[in-house]
């Protein structure tokens, strides 16, 4: 088809339907303004002309992106302008970058033009090859648009060209952790896909960079969890990566020193970042649109649609796997969601099972449904990613009895043939899923659907045999109502062909009653699963359309929601702001406000120049001002701007300006909502007029979530508008805290929590920004508060980090203290791996002693090479051995240590006591001195302190047992052989009962050794003095009863050791 060309683009395909759009005006823009300026002109006097024209800060950024825009529309210029750009840039390519991850590979990718796609993979090449900073994030947004099971010519391509881009700057790529784990994890799973002949070429070119990876960085891999495991399944019969599992199997040191095997990566939970990598953007728009907007039973067309889309090919069978992962792991939905009529994310699952063409796919999308059951930790596992598979099988009975049978067979089976040295170790995490699943009141009961007569006897007898606590206990195993139309035979089970149901409408036929309606979403009693409220569902006159909303995805459940009101925000995209606002009708809302002010919002609806909508808002304050609002005009009135201002709400870049300074800061508050901010907080406290416009705000913060974030920023960006910033920073943003209170909301910690977490999801920079001020003005709501500080720490990078450390050192930040940090530290042993070190750098910016984590060590768990432990807390542990080399041992450290449970596999307490015993052996043994005899003092006036001190006893086999740890693990006897050592081990041994004695001979025979030393001189009169040893002793431990000082007792000892050896001497005369 041909075009004219006032709908061509230069870097984009058009057609008549979807011509040229806002942001081909904005480049073409800077496009010709950076051919004006270097046009005729030699390479030098380019050179000149660009950077004399660099004086302005919007000029610069708009030379940085007209030199991007040439580069990848015009190949025969491409090197000379980046060379260009290289020059004249002054933020390190940050305007390019950010424009490559937002707009031209994150939204519109797939509408490049072919050079252009070619052009913007020379140009990554050249960003890597460089090390321009923030290259990765362009690298990972490559990384989606691989789409699994597509083997299009384009896709193939790309998946070539940026393998060899790794490849040649494999030094770059190890610089990053998590990109390495990203790119692993994307060709371990494209690898599946390139089995045919034709990619033979590309296979092995693959396979050879992934195993590398592996090899070489299998520590930054191991980040990926268990789901690394399942990919590399899948492949397992390619030579090098059967070489690989095989080193993963027998020998996982030889991959990693601190790598103990495969049960460590089936215990780790894989990040959604896996999940996301694998679905390209405008996949996983559409795939979480079906599972939040679209309501249970209208749901055919959509499902139709994304299956002509995506998999209507034998090669994209394989991707169900990764939308089943991505729905389970990434999809939680809200409270709202899960009580609503949308249809749940068990009934997407069992389309995607229902509809696959090919066995092989159908069997690996049931172990990705099933494969969070099979180590299944209740602590640090989430409910939500076993429920859909419960819920399958639950409400299939009816409608699918084929599908329920078939999953009932495969996750009896899966249990020994999984991994079989692991078989029962996998039966226990299945069990605890199902422990769960009924604790939390997913579904009611298992009876119906482990014990339903209509079930093959075969299938019946394999779930009795592996399911016996969950089964009922009569043989027959009656139940009250039919659940399977007919009988399914096991052995139809196992060799099932799903596309006998292909035809179905999965989910529409489940709705048979109101009850499977109400209950189908909904999760009893479960706190567990109460999610953040940021979804609205759409208006169900009829089905909506296609998505063209920015839609959230939450992996981690939060605290229950806020008693804030619902927000019924309608999120668009920047450039369908008209589109919506045509679909919007406001004249019912109209019909409540005044002439006045009915003709201010038609005006603004009409009006599109920002400077004339911000003198329209003022028109209508100070309408506001000299007429009071009541309750039915404030609603109405904030339900038009929330919509009307839905452009300036969701701007879809950030909304801190690129370089932060007073004039860049003062630039971005040109937004039209910020003139409602600026009336408020122009006028003192007891303006009675401030009530007005506060109630505005409540109400359009009830409507919008954005509003509360939009405030914060405003609050603090009004104060950079000079060097005053002090001064008049807490009293401005301060104003925030009357909003809450206008709201009628007494838990300020909630309210400003629950706008910080809209934050950090929408726009991580400025949280980074705004926190350091809410914890100075808030400090009573938010110093020591967990939630928000794991709220901070999960958006954190590695530079804003940096940032808060050095506001800490400065004095200027202080986030938590001694006194909260044990409550914090508790608490955050449930975090992320990332999240935990993050705090454990900003403890030691704070300055924590070791003192304020010694409450928390008997509750910190540990396995070393074993799996006996499956929750261990190795970041805690680590850091506090860190903090303890630092100490000099003391009694209250050392009780502290002994009292933590003795267990072999835990290396903790004797490493620190080897330290310490290296270091301070003569006060290491005076301390343990003090442990083993640690009795009350007869003095009546020492009372309270005996008993406090009795009550902190260590008891003695706990001190036995880490003392003989120290002997087996460290080889210490030299330590024993101190002479107050020998003393404690002779004090234990007459304290031990007999059960002791035998458990710690090896300890005990220490005493022994040292014991036969002395008469060996003369070993031929050992037998008289061995027998007249025994009374004497005797006879020193009632002196010593008697004697006060252990000195005299020295002294004692060697002049019997003179009279054995005088008696010796006149035996021989």
């Amino acid at each position: 088809m041909t075009n004219e060309r006032p709908i061509t683009s230069r870097l984009f395909t058009t057609s008549v339907i979807e011509g040229r759009v806002e942001l081909d005006e904005k480049y073409d823009k800077a496009y010709n303004s950076v051919i004006s300026l270097t046009r005729g002109l030699s390479e030098e006097e380019s050179h000149h002309a660009l950077n004399k024209a660099l004086d302005d800060r919007k000029v610069h950024d708009e030379l940085c992106l007209g030199l991007l825009v040439s580069i990848l529309a015009d190949s025969s210029i491409a090197s000379r302008h980046y060379h260009d750009l290289t020059l004249v840039s002054r933020d390190s390519l940050k305007v390019v970058t950010e424009t490559l991850i937002h707009q031209i590979i994150g939204e519109r990718f797939s509408r490049l033009s072919e050079s252009t796609r070619r052009q913007l993979l020379w140009l990554v090449r050249e960003l890597v090859k460089t090390g321009i900073n923030n290259v990765e994030g362009v690298v990972w947004c490559l990384l989606r648009q691989i789409a699994g099971g597509d083997v299009s010519a384009k896709n193939v391509w790309l998946a070539e060209s940026l393998v060899d881009i790794l490849r040649e700057n494999r030094p770059w790529l190890d610089k990053f952790p998590v990109i390495v784990a990203s790119v692993t994890y994307t060709y371990l799973r494209i690898l599946e896909d390139h089995s045919g002949p034709q990619f033979a070429g590309l296979r092995q070119k693959e396979v050879t960079f992934v195993v590398g990876l592996l090899r070489e960085r299998f520590q930054d891999c191991l980040m990926i969890g268990r789901d690394l495991v399942r990919l590399l399944q899948n492949i397992a019969k390619i030579q090098e990566i059967e070489a690989f599992w095989r080193d993963l199997i027998h020998n996982p040191t030889s991959l990693c020193p601190g790598f103990t095997g495969i049960l460590q990566l089936l215990q780790t939970r894989t990040s959604r970042r896996f999940f996301v990598v694998r679905l390209t953007p405008e996949m996983e728009k559409k795939i979480v649109f079906l599972c939040t907007d679209v309501k249970f039973g209208m749901q055919k067309r959509y499902q139709e649609w994304f299956q002509r889309q995506y998999l209507n090919t034998p090669e994209s069978q394989t991707l169900r796997c990764d939308l089943i992962r991505f729905i389970i792991g990434c999809i939680h939905p809200s409270n709202e969601v899960l009580c609503s009529d949308i249809i749940p994310r068990w009934a997407v699952i069992g389309w995607l099972l229902s509809s696959c063409t090919s066995p092989v796919a159908t069997a690996n999308s049931k172990l990705a449904l099933f494969y969070d059951w099979l180590l299944y930790n209740t602590e640090t596992d989430n409910i939500m990613n076993i429920e859909p598979g419960i819920l399958v099988m639950y409400h299939s009975m009816r409608p699918h009895p084929v599908l329920t049978t078939s999953l009932l067979d495969f996750i009896c089976r899966i249990i020994p043939n999984f991994h079989p040295p692991l078989a029962d170790k996998i039966r226990a995490g299945v069990h605890n899923s199902l422990r769960q699943i009924l604790e939390k009141r997913v579904v009611q009961s298992l009876e119906p659907l482990f014990d339903n007569r209509h079930m093959d006897v075969e299938l019946r007898k394999l779930i009795r045999e592996t399911f016996p606590e969950f089964c009922a206990n009569s043989v027959m195993g009656e139940v009250k109502h039919d659940d399977f139309v007919a009988p399914v035979s096991s052995q139809s089970v196992t060799t099932m062909d799903l596309l006998a149901e292909t035809g179905l409408d999965f989910g529409a036929s489940a709705v048979n009653s109101d009850s499977e309606v109400n209950n189908s979403n909904h999760i009893g009693g479960m706190e567990e699963a109460m999610f953040s409220e940021d979804e609205e569902e759409p208006p169900a006159q009829k089905p909506p359309p296609p998505p063209v909303a920015k839609i959230k995805v939450e992996e981690n459940p939060v605290t229950p929601p806020s008693p804030v009101a619902e927000m019924e925000d309608v999120k668009p995209k920047v450039n369908d702001v008209n589109s919506v606002e045509e679909k919007v009708d406001l004249s019912k809302h109209l019909e409540y406000l005044e002439n006045d002010m009915k003709t201010i919002i038609l005006d603004l609806q009409n009006e599109k120049d920002t400077k004339q909508r911000c003198d329209l808002l003022q028109k209508l304050c100070d309408l506001i001002f000299s007429d009071d609002l009541d309750q039915m005009e404030t609603v109405n009135l904030a339900y038009c701007l929330c919509h009307l201002l839905s452009d300036e709400l969701t701007p879809g870049t950030s909304l801190l300006p690129q370089d932060i300074s007073a004039e860049s800061i003062q630039e971005s508050l040109g937004n039209p909502l910020y003139v409602i901010f600026d009336n408020l907080i122009t006028l003192p406290e007891d303006d009675h007029r401030r009530q007005p416009i506060l109630q505005l705000l409540v109400e359009m913060h009830k409507t919008t979530y954005q509003v509360g974030y939009h405030f914060l920023y405003f609050l603090k960006a009004s104060n950079i508008k000079s060097d005053k910033v002090q001064e008049n920073n807490e009293s401005s943003i301060s104003t925030y805290r009357d909003l809450c209170k206008a709201a009628g909301l007494k838990d300020f910690a909630a309210f400003v929590i629950r706008d910080l977490r809209f934050l950090g999801e929408d726009d991580p920079r400025v949280l980074s920004w705004i926190i350091p001020d809410i914890y100075n003005n808030f400090s009573k709501q938010t110093r020591g508060n967990a939630e928000l500080l794991q709220l901070v720490l999960e958006r954190l990078d590695s530079s804003q980090l940096h940032d808060l450390v050095c506001m800490v050192l400065q004095g200027s930040l202080q986030m938590f203290d001694n006194s909260s940090f044990a409550s914090i530290l508790e608490k955050s042993l449930q975090w992320e791996t990332v999240e935990q070190l993050f705090l454990w750098q900003l403890a030691k910016a704070h300055e924590i002693p070791v003192d304020c984590c010694l409450s928390v060590m008997p509750k910190l768990k540990f396995t070393s090479h074993s799996a006996l432990v499956s929750n261990t807390h190795g970041e805690a542990l680590s850091n506090i051995l860190m903090m303890l080399r630092r100490e000099s041992p003391t009694g209250i450290l050392l009780r502290t240590l002994l009292l933590r449970e003795f267990r072999m596999e835990d290396p903790t307490v004797v490493t620190i006591l080897q330290y310490w015993v290296q270091r301070y052996e003569d006060k290491m043994a005076n301390l343990i001195n003090e442990v083993v005899n640690n009795k009350p003092q007869p003095s009546p006036n020492k009372r309270k302190r005996n008993q406090s001190t009795k009550a902190s006893a260590v008891p003695l086999d706990q001190v036995l047992s880490h003392l003989n740890h120290l002997r087996t693990a460290c080889g210490q006897t030299t330590f024993f052989a101190l002479e107050t050592m020998q003393d404690i081990l002779q004090t234990a041994q007459n304290q031990c009962s007999e059960t002791q004695k035998k458990k710690y001979g090896d300890l005990f025979a220490l005493i022994e050794e040292e014991e036969e030393e002395e008469p060996a001189p003369e070993p031929q009169r050992k037998p008289k003095p061995s027998r007249g040893r025994k009374p004497k002793g005797r006879k020193k431990q009632e002196s010593e009863s008697e004697e006060e000082s252990s000195e005299e007792e020295d002294v004692k000892k060697p002049s019997r050791k003179r009279k054995k050896n005088n008696q010796v001497g006149s035996d021989s005369d």
